[in-house]
Formats: C-alpha cells, structure tokens, sequence
C-alpha cells in the first residue's frame, strides 16, 4: 500500500490530496493529544503536509509516508512543548524580577502615599471610561476568567478580535493607570 501510495504522491497533486485526506485527521488527533490545543494541533499537522510536500521527490518508492509523517508531527509537538516550557521558566524569571523591582518601588513611595480604595475607585473608572467593546471583552477576560475563545464565540466575532479588543483595553489602562502601576502589580501579587 505504502509504494502505490508513494507512487500517488510523486506523480502529482492529486496523490498528494488523497494522502492528506487519508491521514490529516489521525494526524489532527495525535497532535491535540500532545498540545491540547485544537488550532495548534492542526498548525503542526498542516506543517507535517508541508514539509512531506518540500521532500516529495527525494522520497523513495519504499518509504513508509504514514512512519514519516506520524513521526514529524510526534517530533514537532516534542519540540513545540519544550519550546513552550523554556519560555514559561523565562518568562517567570521576569515576572519575579518585575515584582522584585516594583516591590521596591512601592516600598520607597511611602504607606500614606494612595489609599486602597481610592486606587480601587481610579482603576475602576478606568475601565469604566474604556471604549465599550474593549470594556466588555476585558470584564469577561478578566473578571469572568474566559479565555480567547469562549469570548470570541459569546460575542460572536473572531479571537484575533477579541485580542485586538485586549490588547488596547491593556494600552489604554496602562496609559491611565501608569502613576499607579508598581501599587497595583505589588497589591495584586499580595491578594492573588
């Protein structure tokens, strides 16, 4: 089976499109059992197809194309994880140097400097004053703890909206709230 089908993808297109319908979804579903995530898993497994693609005509007429593309997106989803992994540990490293240096700062501004619920009123209006859209996404980012997703389908629209959304929420409260961030990161990591 495996040199009629190496046959199929050598001669043509149209090998190659009954190669990807046969394996694209076991592919689909190996790749979400290593990330767990559906839109990732199908990135790799799209890449696998690319790459098999690139290397066609180098292929031999023993090769076993299911082995080689079960392995590449194996080795792929591998590598994606360890990926992530080194920059969960760098990005933790800046949050702990952050928090170190706005603990400093917090502490050189003095205890009578902002009282807590005169910085809770500033941060609540705010959020309050940012444009409606960018408003309701961020409450139910933030507040409602929904991820990307789940607000992109409660609303209707695409996640790179609901990202878009998020991003100018974050500017524009970074922008309004600047005299206040190092209380605000300290007085978070205290009560999370």
């Amino acid at each position: 089976m495996f040199d009629q089908t190496n046959e199929l993808l050598i001669d043509g297109k149209d090998g190659f499109k009954n190669i990807f319908q046969q394996y694209f979804q076991p592919l689909c579903h190996l790749s979400s059992h290593y990330l767990e995530d559906h839109d990732e898993a199908k990135e790799v497994v799209q890449d696998a197809f690319v790459k098999l693609w690139e290397v066609r005509q180098n292929l031999d007429k023993d090769s076993n194309i299911r082995n080689f593309l079960f392995t590449l997106v194996k080795n792929n989803c591998l590598n994606l994880l360890k990926r992530k992994q080194l920059l969960l540990k760098h990005h933790e490293k800046l949050r702990w140097m952050e928090m170190h240096y706005q603990y400093e700062s917090f502490s050189r501004m003095g205890s009578d400097y902002l009282e807590f619920n005169e910085l809770k009123e500033k941060i609540d209006l705010a959020i309050k004053n940012l444009p409606e859209h960018c408003r309701i996404v961020f409450e139910m980012s933030r507040f409602e703890e929904l991820k990307n997703r789940e607000i992109a389908e409660n609303l209707g629209v695409t996640q790179k909206t609901v990202e878009a959304h998020l991003t100018k929420a974050l500017k524009i409260l970074r922008n309004d709230l600047k005299e206040y961030l190092p209380v605000i990161v300290v007085i978070t990591k205290i009560f999370n």
